[in-house]
C-alpha cells in the first residue's frame, strides 16, 4: 500500500513537473534550431542524470533488478522506430511528455492521441513490428552499476550547474526537471507499465478481448500524471480548454501512429528512453533517443510535417 501511494505521488510530481517545465522534445529541439536556445535540451540532461541516481539503487533496493531492460538490438528496427517516434512527435506537435504539458493547458484535440496510440499499437502487431528487450546487465548490485550511478550524478551536477548561470526561469527548470527525472525513475522501476501508451494499448486490447483488467495500479498512476498536469496548469493560469479545430485532431491521431510504430520497435517512447531505459545502464536507449531529436531537427524545417509548437516558458 505505502509503495503504491508513492507511486501515485510520483505520478503526480511527473505531470506537474512536466507542465511546469514545459517539458516536449519537439519544443526543445525547435528552439535550439530556431534562437540556439539550449536551455530545455539541457533539461532532459538534468532529468536523465536525476533518474540515473534513482534508477538502479531503487531497483536493487526493492529487488526488482531483474526486471529492468537491457540494450535493444542495434539494427535497423531501432532506427527506423527512432525516426517513426521522431516524425510522430512532428506530426502531432508534441512527443509523448510534451502531450501531458499540452493536455495541462486543455487542449481537446489531443484525444486523437490515445485513438491513434491504439491503432498504432493494433498495427505493429499486424505487421509483427516488435522487439523484446534482454533483462539489463545491472540486475544485480556491482562495481559497474555504482559507476552509473556516478555518471547519473556528475551529468546531474553539470548539467544543473549550467542551467543555474542562465538565469532564474532556468534554475526554476533545473528543479523541475529533476523532480520528474527521480519521479519518472521511480515509477518505471516499481510500476512498469504506467505510462499513458502501455494503459491505453492494455485497455483496448482487453476491451477488444472482451475481458476485464484486473490490475489498475498503472491506471491510476497515469490518471495521477494527467492531475498533476491540470493542477500545474490550473496553478498556473494556462488550463482553459481549447478546441484548434479537426485537422488538429487528424494530426494528433496521425502523429500516435506514428510514435506507436516506433515505440514497439525500439521499444519505448522518449519518457521511458530518458526515464527507464537509459538509467538502467541501456546505451541504445540513448542512441534511439538521439536519433529522435536528430530526426526532429531534420524534418523540423519542412513545413508538410513541421506544425506550429508552443514555444514553450523558458
Amino acid at each position: 500500500m505505502m509503495l503504491m501511494l508513492a507511486c501515485l505521488l510520483a505520478a503526480a510530481v511527473v505531470g506537474f513537473a512536466a507542465h511546469q517545465g514545459g517539458t516536449c522534445g519537439v519544443v526543445a529541439v525547435r528552439r535550439w534550431r530556431v534562437a540556439r536556445d539550449a536551455r530545455l535540451l539541457m533539461g532532459f540532461a538534468v532529468a536523465g542524470g536525476a533518474a540515473t541516481l534513482v534508477c538502479l539503487p531503487v531497483a536493487w533496493a526493492l529487488g526488482r533488478g531483474g526486471q529492468l531492460p537491457g540494450n535493444a538490438p542495434l539494427a535497423l528496427p531501432l532506427l527506423l522506430g527512432a525516426v517513426l517516434l521522431g516524425t510522430g512527435a512532428l506530426v502531432n506537435g508534441a512527443c509523448m511528455v510534451g502531450s501531458l504539458w499540452r493536455m495541462g493547458n486543455g487542449e481537446l484535440h489531443l484525444i486523437g492521441l490515445p485513438l491513434g496510440i491504439v491503432a498504432g499499437d493494433a498495427l505493429g502487431r499486424l505487421l509483427g513490428w516488435r522487439v523484446e528487450l534482454p533483462p539489463s546487465r545491472f540486475a544485480q548490485p556491482d562495481g559497474a552499476g555504482l559507476m552509473l550511478v556516478l555518471a547519473g550524478a556528475v551529468v546531474l551536477m553539470l548539467a544543473g550547474r549550467w542551467l543555474a548561470r542562465q538565469g532564474a526561469d532556468a534554475r526554476r527548470l533545473a528543479v523541475t526537471m529533476a523532480a520528474m527525472g527521480a519521479a519518472g525513475s521511480l515509477l518505471f522501476v516499481a510500476l512498469p507499465g504506467w505510462s499513458w501508451a502501455d494503459v491505453v494499448n492494455a485497455r483496448a486490447r482487453a476491451w477488444a478481448g472482451g475481458t476485464a483488467v484486473a490490475d489498475t495500479a498503472g491506471l491510476r498512476a497515469a490518471l495521477a500524471t494527467l492531475a498533476g498536469a491540470l493542477a500545474s496548469g490550473w496553478m498556473t493560469g494556462q488550463l482553459h480548454l481549447k478546441w484548434r479545430g479537426w485537422p488538429a485532431l487528424g494530426r494528433s491521431l496521425a502523429g500516435g501512429v506514428l510514435m506507436m510504430l516506433g515505440i514497439g520497435l525500439i521499444p519505448g517512447g522518449n519518457d521511458a528512453l530518458l526515464l527507464g531505459s537509459a538509467p538502467a545502464g541501456a546505451a541504445t536507449a540513448l542512441l534511439a533517443f538521439a536519433l529522435m531529436n536528430l530526426t526532429i531537427l531534420l524534418l523540423g524545417a519542412l513545413p508538410a510535417i513541421n506544425r506550429a509548437a508552443p514555444a514553450g516558458r523558458h
